[in-house]
């Protein structure tokens, strides 16, 4: 496969060619005049790849559903970009807007940025005016007919997809949404890719995508999510596995109208705005956002932007039980610097994830054992980390100078490995574990 660009790559080169130019500011004032907070330079820059894509669609006279994703940091600012697209659309005629996302919590968090504007991180200014006329934004459970202002639906991808397949009275019915114009707001939009994820894959690239589960070092906890995609018997068809997964329903359904065409022609077609800080890694995923992506702002880009925790990365080619025996160490030696300065009751927190609840159980037993029969031979492997560290993949070298301090600690003040044994021993034993499940 060639390497992939992404849009967010291309779109420059494509505007001028062209002749379109950056948008200015002056252009969208309306848009940040009612935005209660500016914009940082990634979300200036995020905002306007946006407004450029909508202006090479113009240009184009291209009548076809706008499908973007935001692929950005876990606190980058999202919502403000999501608050930015509702006013650009409001423009452009749209009225009804869906926000949906994978947990409750989340939606009322949002409710609040949108809707609330007595809170602390409401996104808009007390009073919204576009075009000299004072906008209403309000909270609806069904879209009505002849909107006054802009009505937001907040709802999970569950509740929407269950609503949409059972048709309920006062509930959002498929037939409904498809008399009209919607521009839909995903966050956490990584769970839109079940029947993407689910393509037919070799061998070799099941057994790389299942062979290590993803590892976090500063978070006591073995912590596993269960995938969310719809579980379906193997007597199923295709079609029927499709009309259950909510990445179908989602975009087969609502933003391309696949299975119901409106009684009238629309004059705007739906729009679907995607939000997420993991996309996940998978060919089949990757290829379907190579002309979706409208930004890419990473952590690491987030962290040399200067605006968030200080945290440290670390990859490495060492085995899934010496990545657990590092973040053990490194937990050792958090421990032993905090007694060295005084610090009392310091308990730092480790969390592994796991995608698959059965993987989950399995492991937390696995780990179990590890430390209850730890000894100091087993923590020998640490003498050559840095050296791994060094050549191993993505590597960034405040992880790497922090691992040679912990190493460079234990030397000097002699310390045995046994000695560090007996403390994860100690302080992991099955009481001080706890595992959760997204059912239990």
């Amino acid at each position: 496969m060639s390497e992939i660009k992404y849009l967010y790559e291309t779109i420059g080169k494509e505007a001028y060619n062209l002749g379109l130019v950056k948008p200015e500011e002056e252009s969208y004032k309306y848009i940040t005049d009612n935005l209660k907070y500016d914009f940082f330079a990634w979300q200036k820059e995020a905002f306007e790849n946006f407004l450029t894509y909508e202006a090479i669609k113009r240009k184009k006279n291209q009548k076809t559903p706008s499908h973007l994703m935001f692929n950005m940091a876990t606190g980058a600012g999202k919502t403000l970009l999501m608050a930015a697209a509702i006013l650009y659309y409001y423009k452009q005629g749209y009225r009804h807007f869906l926000f949906f996302v994978d947990q409750t919590t989340l939606v009322d968090k949002t409710e609040s940025n949108f809707i609330n504007s007595g809170r602390l991180k409401y996104l808009f200014k007390d009073k919204i005016v576009i075009d000299d006329k004072t906008i209403n934004m309000k909270k609806v459970e069904t879209f009505s007919d002849e909107p006054q202002g802009i009505e937001i639906i907040f709802t999970t991808i569950q509740k929407l997809h269950n609503d949409i397949h059972a048709e309920k009275e006062n509930k959002t019915t498929l037939s409904d949404i498809n008399e009209k114009s919607i521009v839909m707001l995903a966050d956490e939009a990584h769970h839109l890719n079940a029947i993407t994820k689910q393509k037919k894959e070799s061998k070799l690239e099941k057994q790389k995508k299942e062979s290590e589960p993803e590892f976090f070092s500063n978070e006591t906890a073995l912590i596993v999510e269960e995938s969310y995609a719809t579980k379906i018997t193997g007597k199923s068809s295709e079609k029927e596995v499709a009309r259950n997964d909510w990445e179908y329903t989602i975009i087969e359904l609502i933003l391309k109208r696949k299975e119901q065409k409106p009684k009238k022609k629309m004059a705007l077609e739906n729009v679907l705005l995607e939000f997420t800080a993991t996309v996940p890694e998978n060919k089949f995923v990757t290829e379907k956002y190579e002309d979706k992506i409208i930004c890419k702002f990473k952590l690491k880009d987030f962290l040399r932007a200067g605006y968030t925790k200080e945290i440290t990365l670390i990859s490495s080619t060492l085995d899934t039980k010496e990545i657990i025996l590092q973040a053990l160490f490194f937990q050792w030696y958090r421990h032993a610097i905090a007694l060295k300065n005084d610090i009392a009751n310091f308990k730092p927190v480790i969390l592994f994830r796991n995608k698959a609840i059965k993987e989950s159980v399995n492991e937390h037993k696995e780990f179990l054992k590890l430390t209850e029969r730890l000894g100091g031979k087993d923590l020998d492997f640490l003498e050559n980390v840095s050296e791994d560290l060094a050549y191993g993949r993505e590597i960034h070298e405040q992880g790497k100078t922090k691992t040679e301090q912990a190493l460079a600690y234990i030397k000097k003040n002699s310390i045995s490995k046994e000695k560090i044994a007996e403390w994860i021993r100690n302080n992991f034993m099955e009481r001080n574990v706890i595992i959760t499940n997204s059912k239990s």
